[in-house]
């Protein structure tokens, strides 16, 4: 049974979080899908139906941020999502929870792609108020993974935003009154993020995600203090809201409360999870409520979300 919660300019000294950053709220965010499917975790939700009942759970356990993929190839795709794919959950969801940030995913960009048409299926969404945040992934990378016997891709996709790209997407978020969702890959992605927030182009409760791996994934800092301090020195972490990301293990084993505990917030779900079990998606989020109440944060509520991420920006 899941409990749902009632209201109630020199860089900064990287291992020790504020006060006030140690006790603020926590953002739990929760990835039901991605590219999951059911022989990966039986638990997955696919259908509206189940993706309704699933984010229903999520923020029932503390969730306030929601990322769902609609069953469309992100790296190496065409580079657009047909909005009518997301509508009807979003709908849905929306009309249950008003204030859960909600987000579809970003097409991967490559040659003959532009952002305007991969982010036309948000912007078509946001019209219609069924999208609270824009993803623009600042960068480009090699997106990839060792497969099961350690040999590493020898694939040719490329997961592709140039600067103009970036420009572009943020441009797209100021028009539309949308904070921007950041996932930083590599190092040069939260460099750019930062320098994008100095210049006063990041829009106004935008979320930095800091991706961590375990050694599988093929991008990304060690989950430990260590890498966690390195992605700390790259942005200033009392100007930008951040987020940590495991996408191959549990980021709940021993990443999550090390930003907890220096104020940052983390992310879950079944798209990231990569531990022995097959965990539904509330079952992540409430192991990371249980996580921020430890540390005396609770779990943000969706009413309060948007908020706490302009006053961290503050």
């Amino acid at each position: 049974m899941y409990t749902l919660f009632e209201q109630g300019a020199s860089m900064p000294t990287i291992l020790n979080a504020t006060d006030a950053g140690a006790r603020r709220p926590l953002i739990i965010e929760v990835a039901v899908n991605g590219a999951r499917d059911r022989s990966v975790n039986q638990h997955v939700p696919l259908s509206a139906d189940e993706i309704v009942a699933s984010v229903d759970a999520c923020v029932a356990a503390g969730a306030s941020i929601v990322h769902a993929h609609a069953g469309r190839p992100v790296v190496g795709s065409g580079g657009h999502h047909d909005s009518a794919v997301y509508a009807d959950a979003f709908a849905r969801i929306l009309s249950r929870h008003p204030d859960l940030l909600l987000y579809p995913t970003l097409p991967g960009g490559g040659p003959g792609t532009t952002m305007a048409r991969r982010l036309a299926h948000v912007r078509e969404l946001a019209e219609r108020g069924l999208v609270g945040m824009l993803p623009v992934d600042p960068g480009t990378m090699n997106y990839g993974a060792v497969d099961a016997s350690g040999r590493p891709p020898t694939h040719e996709a490329v997961y592709q935003t140039t600067y103009a790209d970036v420009d572009q997407g943020l441009s797209i978020a100021r028009g539309l009154g949308l904070p921007c969702t950041l996932s930083a890959f590599e190092a040069g992605f939260a460099r750019l993020a930062e320098a994008h927030r100095r210049a006063g182009s990041l829009p106004a409760g935008s979320l930095l995600k800091l991706e961590f791996s375990a050694g599988a994934r093929l991008f990304g800092m060690s989950p430990d203090e260590t890498g966690l301090a390195a992605w700390l020195r790259l942005f200033d972490p009392d100007k930008l809201a951040w987020m940590v990301t495991l996408r191959d293990g549990d980021v709940t084993a021993g990443l999550a409360p090390l930003a907890i505990e220096r104020g940052g917030h983390v992310r879950v779900g079944i798209e990231d999870y990569a531990g022995d079990r097959q965990p539904r998606n509330e079952d992540l989020v409430a192991a990371a409520a249980s996580l921020g109440a430890a540390c005396g944060r609770r779990p943000a509520l969706p009413s309060e979300v948007r908020a706490l991420l302009k006053s961290e920006a503050a």
